[in-house]
């Protein structure tokens, strides 16, 4: 594009990405809504009559990425037979059907049922966006537009953060299905399906028109190369066993599982769900709904800026730095949590801002690397043929992780305390650099095909 921005592409990238807000509007949705579940004085907002158990928390926190993780097997059945687009649409209803059910149950266990299924909804789209940005993506811009998936789930917990506090939790679930009718008409309406996509069912005219749609100009050899590297795709693909003979799949599986591992056991999922929660625990005097507000927007001031990076410093280095900055961040915050369990009230009364500091350090640094650039690295990763089943695989990985995760929290911290759960996190980011610096090939302004040649042919990047 000569330095200009391809308005077209972008536009495509921010509509499906409207999908990936709504997510982040899921997993965000606890943070809010579990302290108000919780409140032994006041019932008046909650649904059920009596405060919910540590268990019941756990279930609600977590049953959303039991879905998740099982929302991938069923988008990788239908993704490459009715194309990315309409089967992004198709979720849409289960969405809505998800809140209305929240908004007015007053059962726990339609609770349960309903944050299942947002989960498996969420699975697909962690599973598909991916895939359908990287295809329709630039060399030159694909891990910028990669990383609008993590950005657009920043956005919808920051949203949780500001409006859930404030309204009910009825009126909180009804105003959530305002983004999926502003998804369904945006993407639905004006973005194409992928040209590759296309290309692989023989429509190549409506792939030239997609492509035409995407670039605003000469598309024909840009065209020529997609064809290529689909009848390339086409001619090595033959079953599943054949594929995983691959070097090149078998290197893209491993450094896409490791880097979801290191993303998961960096604590974001459960620093997202139990936002409010950790900052109640943390005793510090700002108000627990104003910590997470503040947080929440640093960390989306953060991914902004790293969209902007991603394609100038490279992948690597972004996902070193933002592992390392996790890795002190949670080492000092488990000290902080260590003074206030032993009793250190005169130093932790001096401290009362490090528990916010530490989480704006940890998330603005996930959100230069670890959290965006990985998603952006999943949608290069693979050859055409084998791209929707890895990305199924790699998301499950990832979500089942995040399940594990938020579901042992509450109690791993009951027992072992604050402090030993911030250490885990931060030893698991300790690991993640070693594994960073050794594993994860460069991508930056590589085409899809190179780096299956990097793969190919690299034993150690």
């Amino acid at each position: 594009m000569n330095g200009k921005i391809n308005w077209s592409l972008y536009g495509a990238a921010i509509s499906v990405n409207i999908v990936s807000l709504i997510s982040g509007c899921g997993y965000g949705w606890t943070s809010p809504v579990l302290p108000k579940l919780k409140n032994e004085n006041d019932l008046s907002d909650n649904p059920f009559g009596k405060p919910i158990t540590s268990f019941e928390e756990s279930w609600i926190t977590s049953i959303i990425s039991i879905g998740a993780a099982v929302g991938p097997f069923f988008g990788a059945i239908i993704v490459d037979r009715i194309g990315r687009k309409k089967t992004l649409l198709l979720l849409v209803l289960p969405i809505i059907l998800a809140n209305l059910v929240l908004a007015f149950a007053t059962d726990i266990i339609l609770y349960y049922v309903s944050r299942f299924l947002l989960g498996l909804t969420f699975g697909c789209v962690y599973s598909i966006v991916p895939i359908y940005v990287g295809e329709i993506a630039e060399d030159s811009n694909r891990g910028n537009v990669g990383c609008f998936l993590s950005m657009m789930c920043t956005i919808g917990t920051l949203l949780c953060f500001i409006i859930g506090p404030y309204v009910s939790i009825k009126i909180f679930c009804l105003i959530l299905i305002i983004p999926v009718v502003v998804f369904l008409i945006s993407f639905g309406l004006f973005s194409p399906e992928s040209p590759y996509y296309l290309l692989m069912m023989n429509r190549d005219d409506e792939a030239r028109a997609a492509l035409k749609k995407l670039r605003r100009n000469y598309v024909e050899k840009e065209l020529e190369e997609m064809k290529k590297n689909v009848e390339i795709s086409s001619s090595t693909s033959t079953n599943l066993k054949d594929s995983l003979k691959s070097p090149a799949i078998i290197r893209g599986l491993y450094i896409g599982c490791g880097l979801m591992f290191f993303q998961q056991f960096s604590g974001i999922t459960v620093i997202i769900s139990y936002m409010q929660p950790i900052f109640d625990a943390s005793g510090s005097t700002i108000p627990p709904e104003i910590s997470t507000i503040i947080v929440g927007s640093i960390q989306l001031m953060a991914n902004l800026t790293t969209s902007q990076l991603v394609d100038r410093l490279g992948r690597k280095i972004l996902l070193l730095g933002s592992l390392v900055g996790g890795c002190v961040a949670h080492t000092i915050l488990g000290v902080y949590f260590y003074l206030q369990t032993h009793n250190y009230d005169d130093v932790v009364s001096y401290l009362f801002w490090l528990p916010v500091c530490c989480l704006i350090l940890y998330i603005v640094l996930f959100m230069f690397g670890l959290g965006p650039v990985t998603w952006a690295m999943i949608g290069e990763l693979f050859p055409t043929h084998f791209r929707s089943f890895a990305s199924t695989l790699t998301c499950f990985v990832c979500l089942f992780l995040a399940f594990i995760l938020t579901f042992f929290f509450p109690n791993f911290s009951e027992m072992l305390g604050m402090a030993a759960s911030f250490w885990l996190f931060g030893t698991s980011c300790a690991f993640g650099v070693i594994f960073v610096w050794r594993v994860v090939p460069e991508t930056k302004g590589k085409s899809l095909h190179d780096i299956q040649m990097i793969l190919e042919n690299r034993g150690k990047c």
